[in-house]
């Protein structure tokens, strides 16, 4: 059920009067660290650049690089598409703690995560990407005067030209109640099962063979064994107790690359829904299913599930378009 939250004290002296316009965003300085729950300086995709437009409607500022250590440039020609995923990721959580008083130490559980993305918006220029994101909180709800969830409506435009749009769906809880769910699996475990060997870099569109998450098929198993690197700088900036959400859509993206054979693919759209956390300790295979033929426009749909201790804990619909291969280049 939605409830309408009340204003902070604070918050209606940011805002300008309606007939006086909006200060630009700058794009010159991070976000501060803790607000989007990363580690290192240079996972930081958001800005200092945020505002409230009304009750539940605000503006946050995101600037991407032209070259990552993790989201490179797909082909050499466009920035790579799940930034605007991790943009929507840290942007949830600025919104649960900036405008709606989230205490920080309280975890966010996502349900949802989805994008549609404009390619040719994605092209890369001389420049870092200076994005704005246009959010609208639906579902709003409360526990205790405590933000229990939402979902996120976002508009992605860069220099006022859309870039797409995104949704993401969070619950929200105390670190207390978050313990007693996650019982056994609430600490970080001291040590990881020994990983599978990972399938060639280049099968799943990477360079690197510390980027690829998925192993090398089991003996009769359809499927790869998702592969955990916790020295990973970017999908592990810190310790957490279970297999974060980006991993698994970079999970999604190879399968997606390996099933579709050679070429660079483009991600345009992903429909994520993490059903379950997606523990440790346990093997978790992830499956790709492509559909039979690409649609009219070149687009491919590729459905990719992961199964952990027999459940589906993770479902996604991932839409792409195959570019030809690039000469030495990533994907």
């Amino acid at each position: 059920m939605s409830i309408d939250l009340p204003l902070p004290p604070a918050l209606p002296d940011t805002l300008p009067p309606v007939d006086e316009p909006l200060r630009p965003f700058a794009y010159e300085r991070s976000a501060p660290r803790e607000l989007v729950h990363r580690s290192a300086i240079g996972e930081v995709l958001l800005t200092d650049d945020w505002l409230r437009m009304g009750p539940h409607r605000f503006k946050v500022g995101a600037q991407w690089p032209r070259g990552h250590g993790f989201y490179e440039p797909v082909g050499g020609r466009w920035h790579d598409p799940l930034l605007a995923a991790e943009s929507i990721r840290q942007a949830s959580s600025l919104v649960s703690h900036v405008f709606y008083g989230l205490p920080r130490d309280h975890p966010s559980l996502m349900t949802e995560l989805s994008i549609d993305l404009e390619p040719e918006a994605l092209l890369l220029d001389d420049r870092p990407a200076d994005v704005e994101l246009a959010i609208t909180c639906t579902d709003v709800a409360l526990h205790r005067d405590r933000l229990a969830g939402m979902t996120m409506d976002v508009g992605l435009a860069r220099g006022g030209v859309p870039l797409g749009r995104g949704l993401m769906t969070l619950n929200c809880m105390s670190a207390s109640v978050y313990r007693r769910l996650r019982g056994a699996h609430a600490q970080v475990p001291s040590a990881l099962p020994e990983q599978a060997a990972p399938v060639p870099a280049h099968e799943v569109g990477r360079a690197r063979g510390s980027d690829v998450v998925l192993g090398r098929p089991l003996d009769g198993e359809e499927g790869w064994p998702l592969r955990v690197n916790w020295t990973h700088p970017t999908l592990f900036d810190h310790p957490t107790d279970h297999v974060p959400g980006m991993l698994l859509l970079e999970a999604a993206r190879q399968a997606a690359q390996r099933v579709l054979g050679p070429g660079t693919v483009l991600v345009t759209g992903m429909t994520n829904h993490f059903h379950r956390y997606v523990e440790f300790d346990a093997p978790c295979i992830v499956r790709a299913h492509p559909a039979p033929t690409p649609s009219g426009d070149g687009a491919f749909e590729v459905r990719v599930t992961a199964e952990q201790s027999g459940e589906t804990v993770f479902e996604c619909v991932l839409r792409a378009r195959a570019e030809p291969a690039p000469s030495g280049g990533r994907r």
